[in-house]
């Protein structure tokens, strides 16, 4: 019904824009400039508006009589195919009314394209997203679980949307970080093995570094139990410093996968931060920037400070020692090398400033500023009986994703970390996410879906030819929304906020349980206005079904 990559709201632009362009005698008479108009459009908040409206014709700058003329004359020429009644509302808004045999269509649409509805052509845009990248240290938290559903679901609607995108994580398996994990463990297995040696301060306390070392145990027994914890780090080396460190990453790197897994989470990318290191990438990288670096104080440093950064940055220390600006630097300078389009980071509140130097390298790598996304996300709290669930990774009491999938479920975690803007500070309610009732808005959508399929599923009814009889409001607002729902992708698409499909479907869910309250939908009475309002409950049912499909969560059959 639309064309390629055309969404309603695409089509009323269109229209707009045509009749605007034919008031070739008002445009000159007016003194209007059409070539830079900046066409807007919404859906009305009041259905006795209309359907959309639109303040274009104000915003020329035109006297209030002359933009009524206008706004009058473009009313007149608006299509009737697409719209059934055009209104101009003082001081010049253009209110529109879909026209009801164009309504159809949709319905037909979603029917017949099913799973497939609301996917646009394939662009020739290639995207990467990074996105948890935890260290391999611990079992990743609720922060890192809010990070992995917006990233995911970003994924999924730029495919619905037709743009390629890979799934990227980070292995940090470079840095000192790496070092004191062996350490950690060396100290919990020889704590096995009865010798009494106290954890450090600074290491991991984590109960996972007690899994590590009973696997290490289980397998080698006391092998490496005269092994020195200084080892670890002064002879780093060493075949049984190398053991350990390798062994500890590597059983915390599966367990991770496996979460990520269980969370629905499948990337396509593990880049390890070591491979820049035993590819010279870092050497490759000095080349690049080398008309950008100087030398003082023993250092090397980067001049960030020619693009706005308050200060130019060390890449190399005094002690030869990288700090961690220099190999981003080259793993960022590695993805874009891959053709991507444009590559995208989800980040912690606390990176801000990070964020915008990382964005002044790799432009002094050559790329352009905006091929660097960097999404910043605030934190995520869980709460029960009001109080807080406390989060500390070194005390060895973190709450983690595990936890968070245990206590409310996959699909409730991936609604809730995705519902509220990313730059909001997010807090779940464990009562709430668990509630088998409209309180939760997860149950809310779902329960629509279910409630169709149980009304209506099982009904051998033959599709109409025609739903000219759906003109209740309820109807109405029910095929206006299914029409947004290709612009509801393309808002997350291009805005990247995800909490825009949540707040989709809850309103999809929202009228639909009106239409169900307001109307029979199974008379036997009128078997022709019942068999078209099955119909659009079904279409609404596969909305649904695919809008949360995009957000990796399962739309259920019963509740």
């Amino acid at each position: 019904m639309y064309k390629h990559g055309e969404t309603i709201i695409h089509l009323i632009k269109s229209e707009l824009i045509t009749a605007i362009n034919k008031q070739t005698e008002l445009i000159e008479d007016f003194g209007i400039n059409v070539f830079d108009l900046n066409v807007q459009v919404e859906q009305t908040k009041n259905p006795k508006f209309g359907d959309y409206a639109t303040n274009t014709i104000m915003s020329l700058g035109l006297p209030r009589d002359k933009t009524m003329i206008f706004a009058q004359k473009v009313a007149d020429v608006l299509p009737k195919k697409y719209f059934s009644s055009v209104s101009v509302i003082n001081p010049g808004f253009v209110n529109m009314v879909i026209n009801p045999a164009f309504n159809v269509e949709i319905i037909d649409e979603v029917l017949s394209k099913q799973d497939s509805f609301g996917t646009f052509e394939k662009k020739k845009s290639f995207y990467n997203i990074e996105f948890v990248s935890a260290n391999p240290t611990g079992l990743l938290h609720i922060g890192h679980a809010r990070n992995a559903a917006i990233g995911d679901s970003l994924a999924r609607i730029w495919n619905a949307y037709g743009i390629k995108a890979n799934r990227e994580y980070y292995i940090n398996d470079g840095g000192n970080q790496i070092e004191k994990l062996g350490m950690s463990a060396l100290i919990r297995y020889k704590q096995l093995c009865g010798i009494k040696v106290e954890l450090p301060e600074d290491a991991y306390h984590g109960n996972e570094i007690i899994d590590v070392a009973k696997q290490i145990h289980k397998q080698h027994g006391d092998k490496y139990v005269n092994l020195e914890e200084n080892k670890i780090k002064i002879i780093g080396d060493s075949a049984s410093a190398e053991f350990f460190k390798s062994f500890s990453k590597n059983y915390l790197l599966e367990i991770i996968k496996k979460t990520l897994n269980d969370f629905d989470v499948k990337m396509d990318i593990w880049f390890k931060e070591s491979s820049i290191y035993e590819k010279k990438l870092i050497d490759t990288t000095l080349d690049i920037l080398k008309k950008h670096i100087y030398q003082n104080d023993g250092a090397t440093w980067l001049k960030t400070s020619e693009l706005g950064d308050d200060k130019d940055r060390v890449l190399i220390k005094s002690d030869g020692g990288y700090t961690y600006f220099l190999p981003d630097i080259a793993y960022h300078n590695i993805k874009l090398s891959r053709g991507y389009d444009r590559i995208f980071n989800i980040w912690g509140s606390d990176h801000k400033s990070y964020a915008d130097r990382m964005q002044i390298a790799i432009q002094l790598l050559g790329y352009r500023k905006d091929q660097l996304e960097v999404l910043i996300m605030q934190m995520v709290r869980l709460i029960k009986n009001g109080e807080e669930f406390k989060m500390s990774k070194r005390s060895g009491i973190s709450l983690t994703l595990q936890d968070l999938l245990d206590t409310i479920g996959k699909d409730a975690a991936r609604w809730y970390l995705v519902s509220q803007s990313l730059s909001t500070h997010l807090e779940i309610d464990v009562t709430k996410a668990t509630s088998k009732n409209n309180d939760n808005p997860l149950y809310y959508v779902q329960y629509a879906h279910a409630r169709i399929n149980q009304l209506v599923n099982n009904i051998k009814l033959e599709k109409p030819k025609s739903f000219d009889l759906l003109t209740t409001p309820s109807e109405v607002t029910l095929i206006n929304l299914l029409h947004l729902y290709k612009h509801s992708i393309e808002v997350v698409s291009t805005n990247y906020e995800v909490n825009k499909m949540t707040l989709y479907l809850t309103t999809l869910a929202k009228a639909f349980h009106s239409f169900y309250a307001n109307n029979k939908i199974l008379d036997s009475s009128n078997q022709p206005l019942s068999t078209q309002r099955c119909y659009l409950a079904l279409a609404v049912k596969q909305v649904i079904k695919n809008g949360l499909s995009l957000l990796g969560i399962v739309a259920v059959d019963k509740m």
